[in-house]
């Protein structure tokens, strides 16, 4: 027998899904309208406006079905509560893979083509279509035979893996930065000579516009030892920490009703799922000749989230439910490890770019194929690390055969 009393969590997070949503449809419609006034006043990049704004509509669409899903809880309807498996078979595999190698292939050449109004009509379907599947297929791979629990559950952990967890995790990482210039502040006003350098500075990038003469004029600090320490310290250290900690909040809230801890590791995969598709459809809004290069390299990423919170996931349900608070531990300063080296990696090669800059070509040799070569021996580890964990948390969610029902199986067998 249904009662009329109100399901709080699942209203708490329509609301949620829906003004995020709301949100990124009013921002589509700008930078939609932004776009088409530059295409036509041939102005900047209209492909990239134009691809942020199907981005955030597409985003909007998804957070809106979420949230039609959670209605239905708070509607008190009956499916709301059916369980959900991913609807994955192996299939999907190649047919997925050869999908994005066909949509990259396609959405390369528009790119060097060059045509403005070209990549500005095709590149923004192109991305959302090259994007998702990646997704799809990685969450399909780490969740095979799991169930995930409630389906309202399932959507609405998902809906906040794209809207508050987010939110936070920027607010955090706003915070954190800030706190670090202060303390770069502080440093330089104590050293006279240091001040009158950075002031001498300012003047000379004062009206600067060309990204080149920017980052020429920059290069020579930013490869001091002291600064790369720094954005090591909060690329490789800080970010993975916030991320890892807020990326599976939804897997937080629900960690009591959380029924095993591969259910925990399913949900945790979600979230990083969730999160991997807005990072990633937010990073390609390049309509450049390079448009080929960051979608690519964005499955890498996908991987990471994934696989990360896939581990805190399972590190989260071990705690509750059995009361393993060291596998939590050791989940999160893995998926934080793991990720660490993943951005360490990535900022090694982005420093080696302004090797020539600085009168160090040999940066480019000496760097990007250690960095290259860390980012995908990682890549490897964490699908291999994907697939063993949905294996064992398999095996071990099956329910142990009892001697009499195996015994009532011999004999019908017989």
């Amino acid at each position: 027998m249904q009662t009329n009393k109100t399901h709080w969590p699942s209203l708490l997070i329509l609301i949620t899904l829906v003004l995020s949503a709301l949100s990124l449809l009013l921002l589509a419609a700008v930078m939609g309208g932004v776009s088409v006034y530059d295409l036509f006043m041939d102005k900047a990049s209209p492909a990239a406006e134009m691809i942020t704004s199907v981005v955030f509509g597409f985003e909007a669409l998804v957070i809106l079905l979420c949230g039609w899903l959670v209605l239905q809880k708070t509607m008190r309807r009956e499916q709301a509560d059916s369980p959900f498996r991913f609807p994955f078979s192996e299939w999907q595999t190649p047919v997925i893979l050869g999908f994005i190698f066909f949509i990259i292939v396609i959405g390369g050449v528009i790119a060097y083509q060059e045509v403005a109004w070209l990549s500005w009509l095709v590149l923004p379907v192109l991305t959302v279509l090259v994007i998702t599947p990646p997704v799809w297929l990685l969450l399909g791979i780490g969740s095979k035979g799991i169930e995930f629990g409630p389906r309202w559950r399932v959507f609405g952990i998902f809906g906040l893996g794209m809207t508050l967890s987010p939110f936070i995790m920027i607010v955090l990482k706003i915070i954190l930065l800030a706190l670090m210039f202060l303390v770069a502040i502080i440093f330089i006003a104590m050293q006279p000579d240091l001040l009158q350098q950075m002031m001498d500075l300012s003047l000379l990038m004062k009206g600067q516009t060309d990204q080149d003469v920017i980052l020429k004029l920059l290069s020579p600090y930013i490869v001091k030892p002291g600064v790369i320490a720094g954005a090591l310290i909060y690329i490789a250290v800080f970010v993975p920490m916030v991320e890892e900690l807020f990326k599976p909040l939804a897997v937080w809230l629900f960690a009591k009703s959380i029924e095993t801890p591969a259910q925990g590791f399913a949900l945790g995969l979600l979230s990083g799922a969730a999160f991997a598709l807005v990072e990633s459809l937010n990073a390609s809004s390049d309509g450049s000749t390079t448009w080929p290069i960051i979608v690519s390299v964005r499955a890498g990423t996908t991987l990471l989230h994934v696989t990360a919170s896939g581990l805190v996931g399972w590190g989260i349900a071990s705690a509750f439910r059995e009361k393993k608070i060291l596998r939590l531990f050791a989940a999160y300063f893995s998926a934080v490890m793991i990720h660490g080296l993943w951005n360490a990696c990535a900022l090694g090669a982005g420093l080696s770019s302004i090797g020539n800059l600085i009168g160090k070509p040999e940066w480019v040799f000496a760097i990007v194929p250690a960095a290259v070569g860390g980012m995908f021996t990682l890549g490897v580890g964490m699908f291999i690390i994907l697939i063993a964990s949905n294996r064992k948390l398999r095996q071990n969610s099956q329910p142990p055969s009892l001697p009499d029902q195996q015994g009532s199986e011999s004999a019908g067998v017989q």
